[in-house]
């Protein structure tokens, strides 16, 4: 989504089509037959549908406002032999394949979605004409140095992606957008240097005033290109992303502590199967590392989920990754039904060797071969002879339906060793292991506590250095207060309206939180999952007369939400500043340096600023931001504009805070007033 801004259509909404003609002259101009294959279950024969109503239709490159299209599907028998193709009609005075980026039934592909919130409004845009080049005559035989040359002029004239990218950064500065007059000029200049190896026709360039001056910030070229901030879909897409990317990235891998959660799937009788286990576990890796080694991926999360991320470079193109995704899915799949074969085996013929009849009986001993994998799998130790090698932890949910039987019979029955103890929360059961009440501090005032040390290690209250402070004391303790009323109400079983929405969303919440909705480790939690996903201003604030609004809600959601995740990941307490052991401590983001953003200096206040306090202003922004450090360098571009190039030091989700700060079209103001405060609330996310 960060980089592509590409979001997947579910595939009963929208799909990839053939597009072949109709033969059966059946179809009228503007109809279209789709058939498409249901993909819900593979166990089962395949269904069909046909689509009748509106649809949305295009081909990529789609630059021009008519290269998408909208038709009506109708249901035509006679092509019922027909699937997961778009058929066209035969009829009309232009084909619709060609009013789409100029396309013919080649081969092409299209895009064909009929999810109604992707409609756009209005009728159908004037496609554009699509001149077909002739192609150059050659005079003589072709030698192997007019192929020399022909690859020598498509490398010099390969340009598509320059004017792409600058057909996209005018579309989202300009008001008209994609229908404005260098929009339109620049797709007719696509359509011709994508048939230039065609037509040996000379493709075109950019003029001086087509190449962008400006680009929005989602295309990220802050480091080498003036930078805006985009208000439209693709940059507000860009900034969740971002925000999410900020809060949550580190550079360390977790290390936990599995031994009581371990206890969960604990059955007695399951070190009768530990052997055969253990050598299950093994025939695991091998096959793992099999499937790791030959596509270089580098974890085995990647495999499971689906999501690749490490791939060589070799499959970075999107048809190689594509199909290389479907061969690792296919082998993790074969792996799963094997380790299953393999488990249900061992089951029936340990049943028949105990004579064992009767269902209990059985479930019995499937639950212990069970527990037995998930046992030797998280309670291996690092230093039992393999240390270099990397842990997989997969095997046992190979067979993720028995390990969830496993846990609802330890749950239902209690038959498993040392049921009692087990926290069905780890990460607030360690919390409220960690904080001790002294002189009888109440739940509240210890939580409290806790959440204000929290705001100090992230330097929400002050930086040592640079005296930030996006958010004041008095401010921090007024939110927790409004959250804890809340949080009291729901524990209480109140309904209020006032709190339905917060009631509703926290349905679950009593399971969630230890069967204790006001314990220390409970509230703690309980306020940093409500922060970081849903906030609600304070406007109103004795000591410092703002509240929290604006910047100073962006900041603390930021904060939370970060902390939240990777207490989710690691279990451990030292996110909040608790002590955690030191073989399990997990840190948290590192402080460096990131990539430098450029902008424009339209403003002569903030030119004559940076002039005359350069080192001010770097102090300033180093003061709202957080960031440890902030440097300025100034230049000129060849429009002979004034530029400036900002890097800074610090943690992820400060540097992205700058450089929200660096975009908004206020800053100049704040700057030259050097106060911060009468901008807060127009702090746009």
């Amino acid at each position: 989504l960060r980089s592509k801004s590409r979001i997947a259509v579910p595939p009963n909404k929208g799909r990839n089509m053939l597009g072949v003609l109709d033969e059966t002259e059946k179809l009228a101009y503007g109809q279209v037959f789709v058939q498409y294959t249901e993909l819900y279950n593979e166990d089962e024969p395949c269904q069909t549908s046909v689509l009748t109503g509106t649809v949305l239709v295009t081909k990529c490159p789609c630059l021009h406002p008519g290269d998408v299209r909208k038709f009506t599907a109708v249901d035509v028998p006679e092509l019922h032999a027909i699937r997961d193709c778009i058929v066209f009609p035969s009829k009309g005075d232009r084909p619709h394949p060609n009013e789409m980026a100029g396309s013919d039934l080649d081969g092409d592909e299209y895009i064909v979605i009929w999810e109604e919130d992707l409609f756009f409004p209005g009728p159908n845009k004037e496609p554009m004409v699509y001149d077909d080049e002739e192609s150059k005559p050659h005079q003589t035989s072709v030698t192997e140095n007019d192929m020399i040359q022909f690859i020598c002029d498509y490398i010099k004239h390969d340009s598509v992606g320059v004017i792409s990218n600058a057909h996209l950064a005018w579309a989202d500065d300009v008001n008209h957008g994609i229908f404005s007059r260098v929009c339109l000029n620049l797709a007719k200049k696509v359509s011709k240097s994508l048939d230039f190896a065609k037509s040996g026709m000379d493709a075109p360039y950019l003029d001086r005033n087509e190449k962008p001056s400006r680009y929005p910030d989602f295309m990220e070229k802050g480091g080498s290109k003036n930078t805006y901030r985009s208000q439209r879909v693709l940059g507000q897409l860009y900034r969740v992303g971002r925000s999410l990317e900020a809060v949550v990235s580190t550079s360390c891998e977790a290390c936990s502590d599995y031994s009581k959660q371990s206890v969960l799937f604990e059955l007695p009788g399951w070190t009768k199967y530990k052997k055969f286990a253990e050598q299950g576990l093994e025939q695991y890796r091998t096959r793992m590392e099999a499937i790791l080694g030959q596509f270089g991926i580098q974890s085995e999360g990647e495999v499971v989920t689906g999501v690749i991320h490490s791939a060589p470079h070799l499959y970075r193109g999107n048809k190689e990754k594509m199909n290389m995704e479907l061969l690792v899915d296919k082998q993790y799949r074969s792996l799963v039904e094997r380790t299953q074969r393999e488990f249900f085996d061992k089951v029936e013929s340990e049943c028949l060797s105990l004579g064992v009849k009767g269902q209990a009986l059985e479930r019995t001993v499937t639950l212990q071969v069970a527990s037995a994998y998930y046992m030797v799998t998280y309670m291996a130790s690092p230093e039992d002879g393999r240390r270099f090698q990397r842990r997989l932890f997969g095997f046992p949910w190979c067979l993720s339906d028995v390990m969830l039987q496993l846990l609802i019979e330890r749950r239902n029955t209690g038959s498993f060793t040392t049921p009692l103890d087990v926290p069905l929360n780890m990460i607030i059961a360690k919390i409220n292991g960690e904080v001790k009440s002294e002189s009888g501090q109440s739940a509240e005032e210890l939580a409290r506590t806790v959440v204000v040390n929290w705001a100090e290690k992230e330097e929400l209250l002050g930086s040592k250095t640079k005296g930030f402070c996006p958010v004041c004391p008095s401010c921090l303790d007024a939110v927790f207060t409004h959250f804890y009323k809340q949080h009291l109400l729901l524990a209480n079983g109140h309904s209020e309206e006032a709190y339905t929405k917060y009631a509703k969303d926290s349905a679950n919440d009593y399971q969630f939180f230890e069967g204790d909705l006001t314990s220390v480790g409970s509230l703690v939690v309980g306020f940093l999952r409500r922060i970081g996903s849903e906030f609600s201003a304070i406007t109103q604030c004795v000591d410092c007369s703002v509240g929290i609004g604006g910047q100073h809600a962006h900041v603390l959601m930021l904060a939370a939400l970060r902390t939240y995740s990777m207490l989710a990941l690691s279990c451990d307490p030292c996110h909040l500043g608790l002590p955690c052991d030191k073989e399990q401590h997990e840190p948290y983001q590192e402080i460096q340096e990131g990539n430098p953003v450029r902008l424009l200096v339209e403003s002569a206040t903030l030119l004559n600023k940076l002039r005359e306090e350069h080192e001010e202003v770097q102090d300033l922004l180093a003061k709202w931001s957080g960031v440890h450090e902030v440097h300025i360098r100034g230049n000129r571009d060849f429009r002979k504009r004034t530029y400036i190039l900002v890097s800074a030091t610090g943690r992820d989700w400060q540097r992205w805070l700058l450089e929200e700060l660096l975009l908004q079209p206020w800053l100049p103001d704040a700057i030259s007033s050097g106060n911060l405060h009468p901008y807060i609330n127009r702090f746009r996310s």
